[in-house]
């Protein structure tokens, strides 16, 4: 563990441990699954942002979502806190560089973050945290890659992007959380049959409840393509050949168009995109 960089003094020395002691809070709070008492080092109006961008309103926020991942794909497991440096801008004033690594109960690493804090203790209050800004580290050596701005779910370009895959399963909640807490991706539908529809802020996945009466095979059921104009590509795909794609219409987060290959393979055609978080959005560890 890195030491802080410190003003001396027991004032200096009684704010280091009290800030310290937010971090085991929240630690805490992780092991027993108590979203109340995580929450409990934020400040009430505290500028959160999680390592997709995701940006909770203040201290109900951030309990309500933790709530929801402490159900969920972080349900059993562990959080190791690190405050690596500590910075007094004022003797009531500091920001915090702090590290997070969430654990199965087996030890299997999930998730590594970095946060940068900014915290606060006032005459009436102890000290909370007001700001805090999280964000998964690049492995060691790695170069950071310019994203290019084709990348996106909501701005397509004039090239078609592959953005959806559909895989009728047996158990899709239980695959739900498989892709959950090994891959971090994040649930933002679910039908009342169980399907369940993720993303990972660039692809939906759409795992579709298999009915034991009905023909439809197991796996792989269809794929999407997120376009710039449907009416565009409809035409192309008559002018090679294929039946013109057909308009869909459901509560579901379906695309707008259903169209075929020369093969008999199914995709959806969709201007507005599959549903889902942004590259930046859904439920992370912090």
């Amino acid at each position: 563990m890195h030491e802080p960089d410190t003003p001396t003094g027991t004032g200096a020395q009684e704010g280091i441990r009290a800030i310290r002691a937010l971090w085991d809070t929240m630690a805490r709070g992780w092991a027993a699954g108590d979203a109340a008492r995580f929450a409990a080092s934020f400040a009430q109006d505290c500028d959160f942002t999680t390592v997709r961008g995701g940006r909770p309103a203040g201290r109900p926020g951030i309990e309500s979502g933790h709530a929801a991942l402490f159900r969920g794909p972080y349900a059993g497991t562990a959080l190791e806190t690190d405050v690596r440096a500590i910075r007094f801008l004022r003797p009531d004033l500091a920001t915090v560089d702090a590290e997070s690594t969430v654990s199965t109960t087996g030890g299997v690493v999930l998730a590594r973050t970095h946060a940068l804090a900014v915290v606060e203790r006032t005459a009436t209050r102890p000290w909370l945290i007001r700001a805090f800004h999280n964000m998964i580290p690049l492995p060691p050596g790695a170069q950071q890659a310019p994203r290019p701005e084709e990348f996106t779910v909501t701005e397509p370009t004039p090239r078609p992007k592959l953005r959806h895959l559909a895989i009728v399963a047996r158990a899709p909640e239980e695959l739900a959380e498989f892709y959950a807490s090994v891959f971090a991706m994040e649930l933002f539908h679910r039908e009342p049959d169980g399907s369940c529809f993720l993303s990972d802020g660039y692809l939906t996945l759409a795992l579709i409840k298999h009915r034991l009466d009905g023909e439809t095979p197991m796996g792989m059921n269809h794929f999407g393509f997120h376009v710039e104009n449907t009416d565009d590509v409809s035409a192309a795909l008559v002018a090679a050949g294929t039946p013109e794609p057909a308009e869909r219409s459901t509560s579901r987060p379906y695309a707008e168009y259903r169209a075929i290959d020369p093969e008999g393979n199914w995709f959806d055609l969709s201007a507005h995109g599959f549903g889902g978080p942004r590259p930046t959005a859904g439920p992370t560890p912090t």
